[in-house]
């Protein structure tokens, strides 16, 4: 056995996990029990916990047992995850806590890290049967410590990524999290094999990609993903973004302007407060949202800042007068972020959401340069957006920063629009959604209204009158409907039957 140098290990042991884990391995008898991975990386490092608990443990006894003497400790639950690997999902003294307990993988714990993923990951400590305070032997065979050291990321051998191509990845999220710098000749091993990626589980390639995502900034990381050829499996239409030049009113080529897009998002979400200080509490709420497990709104829009214009490569045409033009990219694109979150599996509401801002990125650009943007105008932006509204606003102050620069006064008048947008939406256009001043059943009851079609014309009339201060109350609410049912009555031959006619009919100016 191979045992690096004794380290000072007292504040491991007096680690409320692993003092509860030892005591709870000594009761259960289930051999040795080593801490491997992760956790004691960080705690070598000086790195805290972030979010949760995460231990990995290998026991030479039934993984089974101590995961039931943990859960029933800790009161957590058991997740098995394969024959030879049991989770528990448990609250410690530390917080909560994830605790995978597997076999060893061959007859000792040198083979066993020798199968792991990187040298940094693959360091080892027993923590049964050892005295409280007493100093811990680092077990360390491919010389993890001396790369930690050096701030070094190296794989344990080249065939890991073999074993599995996740921790092709992998690998930048770990240099960028621990600000570590991947050494040449796992670079050379990475981009040897970065065509392993398209076979790896796609619900474990969108964490490592989110986690990625997460980091600020990510755009070295991204540029990372794309010199070790590992974007272009996940996103294949990325390489033809490099291929396209600046374009007016763009300043940069497109690749170059995905990037800087991918800035001005993490730009704007660190300085909120200070870009719209009136929404900026209410904005970041929303952001922070985690729509699934590990995706949040934020990171969502950042994914979207990068790939918003996937779809101008194959739209972009040159006019006559030498104009360039990227008709439908809007939709283009739609079609290949879908089936990147397919691909990267998604749930549906983390997908509509992206789907939505790259649909509908060019409205408010759009709308920010009319004459006069009524307030009709702004509730059916919003009523289209749905949800994805207070994104796509974000988004396409982003955009137009990346396009033109802050220096520009397109983009200072863009921003004071936006603002202006992201008031509307809290204040008129949201309480008319969530507290409108009549509901289905109102409409039933005052007029006799059956449920169909005509209902929900009219409840949407009805909230788009309330929002753009058409009307101001209940009672004016149910005057107005009075006055448009009587007139559509006289009009359609005393028929409330609701059809495209009606559905075309402008009296009902609101």
């Amino acid at each position: 056995m191979s045992l690096a140098s004794l380290l000072d290990t007292e504040a491991l042991g007096r680690d409320p996990s692993i003092r509860e884990i030892r005591a709870l391995a000594a009761r259960t008898a289930v051999g040795p029990v080593y801490l491997v991975g992760g956790y004691l990386r960080d705690h070598l490092l000086g790195r805290a916990p972030v979010k949760q608990i995460d231990l990995d443990l290998v026991v030479w006894g039934e993984p089974a047992l101590l995961a039931r003497a943990i859960a029933d400790s800790l009161g957590g639950t058991i997740v098995p995850l394969d024959p030879e690997t049991i989770r528990v999902l448990a609250r410690s003294e530390g917080g909560p806590a994830r605790i995978d307990i597997s076999r060893p993988k061959g007859e000792t714990i040198e083979t066993d890290l020798a199968a792991r993923d990187f040298t940094v990951n693959a360091i080892a400590v027993r923590i049964d049967g050892v005295v409280p305070g007493a100093t811990m032997a680092i077990i360390d065979p491919s010389g993890g410590l001396e790369d930690l050291g050096q701030r070094s990321l190296r794989a344990v051998a080249p065939s890991a990524f073999d074993r599995d191509p996740v921790r092709l990845i992998r690998a930048v999220r770990l240099a960028a999290q621990l600000g570590l710098t991947i050494e040449a000749a796992t670079r050379q091993a990475i981009i040897q094999r970065a065509f392993l990626l398209a076979s790896a589980s796609g619900e474990r390639v969108r964490d490592e990609l989110f986690h990625i995502i997460e980091q600020a900034p990510s755009v070295p990381s991204i540029e990372s993903l794309e010199a070790l050829h590992l974007l272009k499996g996940l996103v294949p239409e990325t390489d033809a973004l490099k291929l396209v030049p600046a374009s007016a009113p763009h300043r940069l080529p497109l690749w170059e302007h995905s990037l800087e897009t991918l800035r001005s998002v993490e730009l704007l979400l660190s300085t909120l407060e200070h870009v719209f200080p009136d929404d900026a509490g209410w904005l970041r709420e929303r952001l922070d949202r985690e729509i699934e497990a590990g995706v949040s709104v934020a990171s969502i829009v950042k994914l979207v800042g990068l790939l918003h214009d996937i779809g101008k490569p194959e739209t972009r045409t040159v006019e006559p007068d030498g104009r360039v033009r990227f008709l439908g990219h809007d939709k283009a694109g739609v079609t290949i972020i879908s089936r990147l979150c397919e691909r990267l599996r998604l749930g549906r509401r983390a997908s509509e959401l992206a789907c939505q801002i790259v649909r509908h990125h060019l409205r408010p650009l759009h709308l920010s340069r009319e004459a006069t943007v009524t307030a009709n105008a702004r509730y059916r932006l919003f009523r289209e957006l749905g949800d994805a509204a207070p994104a796509t606003l974000l988004h396409s102050w982003a955009d137009l920063r990346a396009t033109t620069g802050e220096e520009d006064p397109t983009f200072s008048r863009h921003q004071g629009f936006v603002s202006e947008l992201l008031r509307f939406y809290r204040t008129d256009f949201l309480p008319s959604k969530i507290s409108p001043f009549l509901r289905g059943d109102d409409l039933v009851r005052e007029f006799s209204l059956a449920p169909g079609p005509l209902l929900g014309f009219l409840l949407e009339r009805l909230r788009e009158a309330q929002a753009t201060g058409i009307v101001g109350s209940r009672e004016q609410a149910l005057d107005c409907l009075r006055q448009h049912l009587t007139a559509w009555s006289q009009s359609f031959e005393r028929s409330l039957t609701f059809d495209a006619r009606l559905a075309q009919d402008e009296s009902m100016n609101y």
